[in-house]
């Protein structure tokens, strides 16, 4: 980073075989993020993808020198998501999902609150036609916030896993210098560890339109994320967190 011009702002990407959604996401993102006058980083943060997704990002990155793509080796998207924010260098770092959910321009409303507060988490107002996979998801969403509130949280949480969250650079480095989870409970995650390290968060509703092509699995998450949620809830016992 060059120090007489620091990045205000990265962008944080989680992909895995996004070949198909990704690219019309980064053409949407581009216009809004070129139109404000501060410098940022787009970081797509690839989970070891099978497809194209990585040489896609490669493509565009050499008509757009903001762009990069992260190569990790296959863990899930917690690690994936940790490593991309522990690689950002903005002032800010925005997580956002690769099919564009929530409009890039929420951040207007979004970054003004960074002021008073550590990160600045979206809750879904779903909106648009969803489909059988859109509510599919929605309920599974809302038995892991139930799950999460009786065996992790210590506070009340609004949305734990709607994928539009906010945060400073200080705050990425508390948290996900500790986080531990490698799956898709790492929003849990951060906020087990923002109350146990008193983070001021502040929750903001956010528009969110369900896309077709989710690679989430969710007869796997079904199995998987109540174990994932009792590690969590262990970590935070033995003080890993501290």
């Amino acid at each position: 980073m060059n120090p007489s011009n620091p990045i205000r702002l990265s962008v944080v990407i989680p992909a895995y075989n996004e070949c198909n959604r990704l690219p019309q996401t980064l053409r949407e993102i581009r216009p809004w993020l070129d139109s404000q006058g501060y410098a940022y980083e787009v970081l797509v943060s690839d989970d070891g993808s099978k497809d194209r997704t990585a040489e896609i990002v490669d493509e565009e990155a050499r008509g757009w020198k903001e762009l990069r793509c992260l190569r990790w080796t296959h863990e899930g998207k917690g690690s994936t998501v940790r490593r991309g924010c522990l690689a950002a260098a903005g002032d800010f770092v925005l997580i956002m999902d690769a099919d564009h959910p929530t409009p890039i321009d929420t951040l207007d409303f979004m970054l003004p609150l960074m002021k008073d507060h550590d990160l600045v988490v979206g809750v879904r107002a779903f909106s648009g036609e969803e489909g059988s996979s859109g509510r599919g998801r929605r309920i599974i969403g809302l038995l892991q916030q139930l799950f999460a509130h009786l065996i992790v949280f210590r506070k009340s949480v609004a949305d734990s896993q709607c994928g539009f969250k906010l945060f400073s650079q200080d705050c990425v480095k508390k948290i996900f210098s500790r986080s531990r989870v490698k799956g898709g409970m790492y929003d849990v995650e951060i906020f087990c560890i923002s109350h146990r390290l008193n983070l001021r968060i502040y929750s903001k509703p956010v528009r969110w339109v369900n896309k077709e092509g989710s690679t989430i699995n969710i007869v796997k998450c079904m199995i998987l994320d109540p174990f994932s949620l009792f590690y969590i809830r262990l970590n935070d016992l033995m003080h890993r967190y501290d």
